[in-house]
């Protein structure tokens, strides 16, 4: 019986853990809806403001590399279906994947902060669509857009970092040295 308390104390954890991932799942499928219905000033292919993706920066810090990935997926997976179409899928699938790895690499440094994981995360993912476009036109061509696709993803991975960091100072758990 004396093992009680502490078996509650991991259910309660757990339950607690699942609560805040599906808020998170269903914050940024509001975000992502949201972002569809925001007119952004540059009209080129490929460029969005990626507000969902504060969403997967916090589960990144609040809970580790596994649930950001796992949410990025799922984000994915509901965006595409609701929003947008196989390619969509395909393209956010190989531009989400970049992001991930790139983040869960750049998260365990001391010298990046937040907002550089998530700039980072935002070039990684327009290099991963450039990818699969290019694999799916049979030209590398389109690589000519890199320039323009970098600006456009250090602009919004620096507001979505520093929503993301906002966020967790808020909460009180962004790391030491994180909001530089």
């Amino acid at each position: 019986m004396t093992n009680a308390p502490h078996t509650h104390d991991k259910a309660e954890g757990r339950t607690r853990r699942i609560a805040y991932v599906a808020m998170l799942v269903s914050l940024a499928f509001a975000l992502s809806w949201i972002e569809t219905l925001i007119p952004l000033p540059v009209s080129f292919p490929g460029v969005k403001l990626g507000l969902a993706n504060v969403c997967v920066l916090i589960a990144l810090y609040l809970f580790d590399t596994r649930t950001a990935f796992l949410l990025m997926v799922v984000k994915v997976i509901i965006a595409a279906l609701l929003f947008g179409s196989l390619f969509s899928l395909l393209y956010g699938g190989a531009g989400s994947l970049l992001a991930v790895l790139g983040m869960w690499l750049l998260k365990h440094s001391d010298r990046v902060n937040i907002v550089a994981i998530s700039v980072s995360a935002a070039v990684l993912h327009n290099i991963g669509q450039l990818c699969i476009a290019a694999l799916i036109a049979h030209t590398v061509l389109l690589f000519m857009n890199l320039p323009i696709l970098m600006i456009a993803a250090c602009i919004t991975g620096s507001i979505t970092g520093s929503v993301a960091a906002a966020v967790l100072k808020a909460l009180g758990r962004m790391p030491a040295g994180s909001a530089r």
